[in-house]
C-alpha cells in the first residue's frame, strides 16, 4: 500500500459527514500504517511548504514535526538534488507516481544521506504532494545474502549483525580505514514500549531503526542485539553523544509520561597492527557474543569500551594456548557406552574429550564452544579425530571390536578444506577408520545445509555412519531433519526428562522415535539415568540409549562390557 493509496482510502472510509476527530484518528491509523514503509513522512502544499510531518524527524533534519512545518522541502535537500526533486514533483502534479527515487538529505546526524522516496499526488486533498522516505534498505557489502533483519526496525539481527560487524572490522584493519564499533543500551525502552500505543510502538521501532541505520557504515550496519541493547558499526566522525542526546529527546516526545529513555553508550575502537585480520574477526565476535549473553548487571556497555583490550588480549592468549594443546594432542579421550535398548549391551561407544584441569580450568563444553567462536575448531576435530583413530588402530589391532562416535561440528562441516584434511585423514587408516562413526553437533548452526548435506554424503558412501546430535534441542532440528540424510539421530536428554515428568511431552517422544522408523532412521535417546527412564525409552520405540545407567564417560574403555560386533544401521563397504 503506497502513502498515496492510503490517503485515497482515508478519504473513501471516512466520508465528508466525518468530525474532525475521527478524521484525526483515521489519519494517525494510516500515517502509522505508512511507517511499515517509511521512516519519514511529510505533506507538501502546491508551493512545496512543508504542511505535515511525522517520522524520524530529528533524525534527519534536526527538527520536530512541529518546526518543519512552513519550511519548504528544498530546504531539507541537498543541492545536487535540488532539480532531481523539482523534476519529480512536477511529474508527481502531472500524475506520474514517485517511485523508490533517490533523494539526498541534509541530515543532522552526520554526512548528507541518499534515501529512497516514493510519492503521489492528491489533487482531491487540496493539491497536496506526500512523500515518503526511506533509508536505502540495499544490505551492506559485509552482509550475507540470507542475513536476517528484525521486523519493524530492519536493522540485522543478533548473529547477522555479528558476522557483517566483522567483515566490516577486519577489513578496517585490512586497508587501514578507521571503523569504530558501538553499542547502545537503552535503559527502561521495555517500559516506554508498554506506555505507547500499537501505533506509536510502530513508529518508535521505525524510527530507532532508522537512526541506527543512518548512523551507520553503508547506512545498513546496525543490529539488534537483544531487547534493548543495539549495535553499529561507524567511520570516526560520528558523533556518539549527539547520536545518544537525539534518542533521549525522540524517546521523551514519544512518552506519554515525558519520562523517555536512558541512553548509554561504549564505544570500541579497533586499531590497526595490533592483531591479525582474522584474530580481530575473531576477538570481536568472541566480545560481540560477551556482550550478548551476560546479564546487564555483570556486563554493560561500559564493561564492553573499558575492557575491550583487555578481553582481545584474553582471548588471543587463550587461544593461542588452545591452539598449542591442540597441535600436541595434550588432551585424553573419555568413553561413554550406547546401549541396545532391548540387550542393555553396549553397541558403541561416543568419544568424549577430557583435560588436565591443572593446566586447563574449563569444561568440555566451553572450550568446544570457545573453540568455535574463534575459528579453531576444525583444528580441534581433526585433532580428536586422529586421536580416535590412533587408538582403535591399536586397540582393535588386538583383536577387540570396538565402534566410536566422534562429534563433528556443524562450522567444520561447512569448512571445505576440513573435509579435505578428514578424507586424508581417514585414508591414511585404511583399517582402524571402518569403526569410527560421526556425530555432527547443532552447538555451531549449519549455515548452509544443502552443503552439509553433501558432505554428510560423502562420508556415507566411504562407509562412514552419521548421527545428527541432540535433535530437537534446536528451533531448526526438523528443519535439519528434512534437509539432512542420516543414519542416526540422537535425541535431546531434555525431551527424556520432560517426558518421564508430563504425558504430552511423552507423546512428543513417541512421535519422535516413530517418524524416525518411518524415515529409516536409527534413534538414540540421551540422559538415561535410571530403570524408569529406560523403561519410558524403549516404550516409546528409540533403539539405543546413553546415560549414567549404563556407565558414567571413563578413559578405560575396559571398565564397560565388550561389544559384540554387530550392523548399526545398514550394511557398509569402507571405500
Amino acid at each position: 500500500m503506497t502513502l498515496g493509496e492510503s490517503h485515497s482510502d482515508l478519504k473513501l472510509a471516512t466520508g465528508d459527514r466525518q468530525s474532525p476527530e475521527n478524521l484525526k484518528t483515521e489519519r494517525d491509523r494510516f500515517v502509522a500504517l505508512a511507517f511499515c514503509s517509511a521512516d519519514l513522512l511529510v505533506e507538501l502544499d502546491r508551493a512545496g511548504v512543508i504542511t505535515f510531518a511525522a517520522g524520524a524527524t530529528n533524525v534527519f533534519t534536526g527538527r520536530s514535526p512541529d518546526e518543519l512545518k512552513g519550511l519548504r522541502i528544498n530546504d531539507l535537500v541537498h543541492e545536487s538534488d535540488l532539480r532531481k526533486l523539482d523534476r519529480l514533483l512536477r511529474d508527481a502534479r502531472a500524475g506520474t507516481r514517485i517511485d523508490d527515487a533517490h533523494i539526498t538529505l541534509v541530515t543532522a546526524a552526520g554526512p548528507p544521506m541518499m534515501l529512497s522516496t516514493s510519492g503521489f499526488h492528491m489533487s482531491d486533498l487540496g493539491g497536496h504532494t506526500y512523500l515518503a522516505f526511506r533509508v536505502k534498505t540495499t544490505s551492506s557489502e559485509y552482509a550475507d545474502e540470507d542475513a536476517v533483519r528484525v521486523e519493524g526496525m530492519e536493522v540485522y539481527d543478533r548473529m547477522s549483525f555479528a558476522e557483517a560487524a566483522t567483515r566490516a572490522v577486519s577489513d578496517s584493519v585490512a586497508t587501514g580505514e578507521e571503523r569504530k564499533l558501538t553499542m547502545i543500551e537503552l535503559g527502561d525502552y521495555n517500559e516506554l514500549r508498554e506506555r505507547l500505543t500499537e501505533e506509536a510502538q510502530t513508529e518508535l521501532s521505525a524510527t530507532m531503526g532508522s537512526l541506527f541505520r543512518a548512523s551507520s557504515v553503508d547506512g545498513d550496519l546496525a543490529g539488534q542485539i537483544d531487547e534493548n541493547r543495539f549495535g553499529l558499526v561507524h567511520d570516526v566522525h560520528l558523533n556518539v553523544e549527539n547520536l545518544s542526546r537525539k534518542i533521549e529527546t525522540f524517546a521523551r516526545e514519544m512518552d506519554p509520561e515525558g519520562q523517555g529513555i536512558s541512553v548509554g553508550s561504549a564505544t570500541v575502537d579497533v586499531e590497526a597492527g595490533i592483531m591479525s585480520e582474522a584474530d580481530t574477526a575473531r576477538a570481536l565476535v568472541y566480545t560481540i557474543n560477551r556482550f550478548c549473553e551476560e546479564s546487564a548487571g555483570n556486563f554493560t556497555v561500559r564493561d564492553l569500551s573499558e575492557g575491550f583490550s583487555s578481553l582481545a588480549a584474553e582471548t588471543m592468549e587463550r587461544r593461542n594456548q588452545f591452539v598449542e594443546m591442540i597441535r600436541d594432542g595434550a588432551f585424553d579421550v573419555a568413553f561413554q557406552p550406547i546401549c541396545d535398548m532391548k540387550t542393555g549391551r553396549p553397541h558403541h561407544f561416543e568419544a568424549l574429550v577430557r583435560f588436565d584441569h591443572e593446566k586447563f580450568e574449563v569444561s568440555p563444553f566451553e572450550f568446544i564452544t570457545f573453540a568455535e567462536e574463534v575459528g579453531i575448531i576444525c583444528d580441534f576435530d581433526l585433532a580428536m579425530c586422529r586421536k580416535v583413530l590412533t587408538w582403535l588402530q591399536g586397540t582393535n589391532g588386538q583383536g577387540y571390536r570396538y565402534m566410536t562416535a566422534v562429534n563433528l561440528s556443524g562450522q567444520s562441516l561447512n569448512t571445505p578444506h576440513f573435509v579435505k584434511n578428514l578424507m586424508a585423514l581417514l585414508a591414511e587408516f585404511k583399517d582402524a577408520r571402518q569403526h569410527i562413526l560421526f556425530e555432527v553437533t547443532e552447538s555451531a548452526k549449519l549455515h548452509d545445509l544443502e552443503e552439509a548435506n553433501r558432505i554428510i554424503q560423502i562420508l556415507r558412501k566411504a562407509g562412514h555412519i552419521v548421527c545428527l546430535d541432540d535433535f530437537g534441542a534446536g528451533a531448526a532440528a526438523f528443519q535439519y531433519l528434512s534437509a539432512l540424510d542420516v543414519d542416526v539421530v540422537k535425541i535431546d536428554g531434555a525431551y527424556v526428562i520432560d517426558a518421564i515428568k508430563n504425558r504430552r511431552h511423552r507423546a512428543l517422544l513417541k512421535a519422535m522415535a516413530s517418524m524416525c522408523r518411518e524415515l529409516g532412521i536409527k534413534t538414540v535417546a540421551e540422559m538415561i539415568e535410571d530403570e524408569e527412564a529406560a523403561d519410558l525409552v524403549r516404550e516409546c520405540g528409540i533403539d539405543y540409549g546413553q546415560g549414567y545407567l549404563y556407565g558414567r564417560p571413563s578413559k578405560l574403555i575396559t571398565a564397560f562390557e565388550s561389544p559384540r560386533p554387530k550392523a548399526f544401521a545398514r550394511e557398509k563397504s569402507v571405500a
